[in-house]
């Protein structure tokens, strides 16, 4: 481990003790090779620490995997991207609207699902079952218009990628995205089977809301629907096993290391997945978006532009319940460094759910000041 890393190492002792329960970061500056740096614990039950080889929930980080995939179709001509997603779901409403382009950059329109789907561990989601509450829960909007962040564009994405490939779509992203990187240690388990012993546990902070309390996202309302499944406890409740894998699919079920969130960056900005001239789908086009406790503020097809250290950055943030994760990459220097954390809440202003991106700040400016 150099010097930098060891720096690291300390920065992620103080976001310990200032309330996380385990943290892995890997970072890797111009053609340097990538290194990573851990502190906490992966189980509080026994008390055995995050070692680099410790897999986290990734969350949204998810969709760039999703969206590289979707592009790396269309640049091997087997979709239009400006088509119409009625050719593949022809009973959606709206369908004959929405570009399967909409489906990843946010301009879709579609309804959400993310906020009324109940946290049920023991019951399997079948994708459509996803779409299906977007749509009971209402609010579909003429696509085109102000970018919305939205999961159900994934869900669909997702489902459409197994229509035209025929394969599961873990199967597909592993062909066209993990195996050519050579990442080992990334898995889609809603869809393929993963080395469940390596995963770190995750830690919900879940405390009683304040008296009048405002249940509106942008002002700390809860994300998720918890009641039944964790109380209300100012302590930290393990909640690796409230939502299962099959509830967030192409929106939000990967698994991976650092490390590897970082190779893939690296392999994605390189044109190692897709083409040069495919990337611009990803990453140009941008739409202004505010989301509160995040630094997204455009975003492209699976790409948000986003500030660390002062300093642009471009990749995704994730959060799942009891985990957050976020990977970046600058062009500029060549820095690319990806954090995860097994402790969260759903409230995206609280320090479990947004205090890691203090940690990226500092070691952002750590590397390249």
């Amino acid at each position: 481990m150099t010097r930098k890393a060891d720096e690291i190492r300390g920065l992620l002792a103080d976001y310990i003790e200032r309330g996380a329960v385990g943290t892995s970061l890997a970072f890797a500056h111009a053609s340097a090779p990538v290194e990573t740096a851990t502190a906490g614990v992966a189980d509080r039950r026994d008390g055995m620490p995050v070692t680099p080889d410790r897999l986290f929930k990734i969350g949204s980080c998810t969709k760039t995997f999703v969206a590289a995939a979707l592009v790396r179709l269309a640049e091997d001509g087997k979709i239009d991207l400006g088509a119409p997603i009625a050719s593949w779901f022809p009973d959606l409403p709206g369908a004959d609207k929405i570009s399967v382009r909409q489906l990843v950059n946010h301009r879709s329109g579609l309804p959400e699902f993310e906020y009324d789907i109940p946290m049920n561990p023991r019951r399997v989601w079948k994708p459509w079952d996803l779409v299906d509450i977007a749509f009971k829960a209402g609010g579909q909007k003429a696509p085109g218009g102000t970018a919305v962040y939205n999961n159900t564009g994934y869900v669909l994405a997702g489902l459409l990628i197994e229509k035209v490939t025929g394969l599961p779509l873990g199967a597909y992203v592993r062909q066209v995205v993990l195996e050519p990187l050579g990442l080992r240690d990334t898995w889609s388990p809603a869809s393929e089977p993963f080395p469940a012993e390596r995963l770190v546990r995750g830690y919900y902070h879940r405390p009683p809301p304040p008296e009048n309390a405002s249940t509106a996202l942008a002002a700390g309302g809860e994300m998720w629907r918890m009641e039944g499944v964790l109380p209300y406890s100012e302590e930290l409740q393990d909640s690796s096993d409230t939502f299962p894998y099959s509830g967030a699919y192409g929106c939000g079920d990967m698994i991976a290391t650092p490390a590897d969130l970082v190779s893939f960056m690296r392999g994605l900005f390189a044109g190692k997945v897709i083409a040069p001239e495919w990337f611009d789908e990803m990453f140009g086009s941008r739409a202004t978006v505010s989301f509160p406790g995040t630094r997204m503020r455009e975003t492209g097809a699976g790409l948000f532009l986003s500030s660390y250290g002062d300093r642009t950055f471009y990749g995704h943030q994730g959060s799942i319940p009891g985990y957050v994760c976020v990977m970046q990459h600058d062009p500029n220097s060549g820095l690319t460094i990806a954090m995860a954390s097994n402790v969260g809440s759903g409230n995206r202003l609280s320090f479990q759910a947004s205090g890691l991106h203090e940690v990226v700040d500092s070691v952002v400016e750590d590397i390249l000041n």
